[in-house]
């Protein structure tokens, strides 16, 4: 039996809990059970092309720098224990999105970003528990789209036409998910 999915726009206490132009960005919501590698992978592929980088702001297990390091991924260490790495090759992916997978699926979020001269350096996220999440020093106007990934689905931010609707957005999911149109704003 298929996953199931449903696609919407964004609640606006998700679209708050960035720091960004919020006028620049549609911001659209997937809602899904699980988030896989191959979830991952196929979006990243899909709706994309490389490089893109992903941003793991708690790499806490242990194991996922020594990872990168034996798969010769290249790695931007901020805080003691994020990482932001710019994927530009499908092995880079397959590894970066194995780990993603693993941190999203223990509660963890991550971030995909997408643009063009985007610097690893400039996406350092800011956290505060009072206050949207930043990424202060990302020239958001290089950025065509970012996303938040996380447990039970990922939330699109983007300027792009492709993703600017909950009736594209399916169009970027495999086929072995079923979506549910009764749940969605299609």
């Amino acid at each position: 039996m298929k996953k199931e999915y449903y696609v919407q726009y964004s609640d606006q206490s998700i679209i708050n809990s960035f720091d960004f132009p919020k006028d620049n960005f549609v911001s659209i919501t997937v809602g899904i059970s699980e988030i896989t590698h191959d979830l991952i992978t196929s979006l990243v592929q899909k709706m994309f092309h490389l490089p893109v980088f992903f941003v793991l702001e708690s790499i806490i297990f242990g194991y996922e720098k020594e990872s990168l390091i034996e798969n010769k991924v290249p790695f931007y260490e901020f805080s003691s224990d994020g990482a932001i790495i710019k994927v530009d090759s499908m092995e880079k992916l397959n590894v970066v999105s194995g780990l993603a997978e693993v941190l999203v699926n223990n509660g963890l979020s991550i971030f995909i970003f997408y643009g063009e001269g985007i610097v690893e350096q400039d996406l350092i996220p800011s956290r505060q528990w009072n206050k949207p999440i930043e990424f202060k020093n990302v020239d958001i106007y290089k950025v065509d789209t970012f996303m938040d990934v996380y447990e039970v689905g990922f939330t699109i931010f983007s300027k792009s036409d492709l993703f600017n609707s909950p009736g594209k957005v399916p169009n970027y999911i495999p086929r072995c998910y079923s979506l549910d149109i009764n749940s969605s704003d299609i």
